[in-house]
């Protein structure tokens, strides 16, 4: 089994959920891919990150954690009641690159090339280039995006703790919640030979709305620095992967 593969213990996780400024307004989207790369954080979690087009030119970046960190295994599933389930940021990239290209995220992996490209980083507070391994068969196709957007706290880093805390001041930033193809079938429908139906009803149900995380939730005061935007990755750690 490769290295980006899910083991057979592994449940089925279902994203393709109706259940409970830059910004996209909630809604469904066709977008081209601009940009897909691999990021690792000083733990060593490796993130996938997007950037996507809509037709209005207007871009999304988010940034979906595919592998967690060293202090727990490297993983790209976690444990819980005794079964092993898919990271959910390794879920949403997976039905990006089954929607873009017929092909799972572990078959996509077998296309990477290092580039140079520009990405944030955290240090310098701006984007700076960087050499990053990028998946080029991604690039340029066209997808389907359901995207939530969320008002939620902006966040500082408390010096004491090491832990990023909520501040009084809020930001609004997007969500991909699933995707699927051009014709309008999500992954899942494509995977099952379903018909297309998912996105309709999702964007009936959540169109237009806000998903507000600062409800019932307070700020905390006591921290040093603020982290602005979509949130950044560390700078990587020494890996075949990834650049020094």
């Amino acid at each position: 089994m490769g290295e980006w593969n899910l083991p057979d213990t592994v449940q089925k996780a279902s994203i393709e959920k109706l259940g409970g400024s830059f910004s996209w307004e909630t809604g469904v989207y066709d977008a081209s891919i601009s940009m897909v790369y691999l990021n690792q954080s000083a733990s060593e979690a490796v993130s996938f990150n997007v950037v996507l087009k809509n037709s209005q030119g207007k871009e999304l970046e988010e940034a979906f954690w595919i592998k967690s960190g060293k202090a727990k295994g490297n993983k790209t599933f976690y444990t819980k009641n005794g079964k092993d389930f898919p990271l959910p940021g390794y879920s949403v990239a997976n039905s990006l690159c089954v929607a873009a290209t017929g092909q799972s995220l572990a078959k996509n992996m077998d296309n990477i090339e290092q580039k140079t490209i520009q990405i944030y980083d955290s240090a310098e507070g701006k984007k700076v280039s960087k050499e990053r391994p990028v998946l080029v068969a991604l690039l340029t196709l066209q997808v389907k995006v359901a995207v939530q957007q969320i008002l939620e706290f902006k966040q500082k880093k408390n010096d004491a703790t090491g832990e990023y805390e909520n501040i009084g001041e809020t930001r609004t930033v997007n969500e991909c919640k699933f995707f699927g193809n051009s014709a309008g079938k999500t992954t899942e429908e494509i995977l099952s030979d379903s018909p297309a139906g998912m996105f309709e009803k999702w964007s009936e149900k959540y169109a237009g709305q806000v998903l507000d995380k600062t409800l019932g939730k307070k700020a905390t005061a006591s921290a040093a620095k603020v982290m602005g935007g979509s949130t950044p990755v560390a700078a990587p750690a020494a890996s075949s992967l990834f650049a020094k």
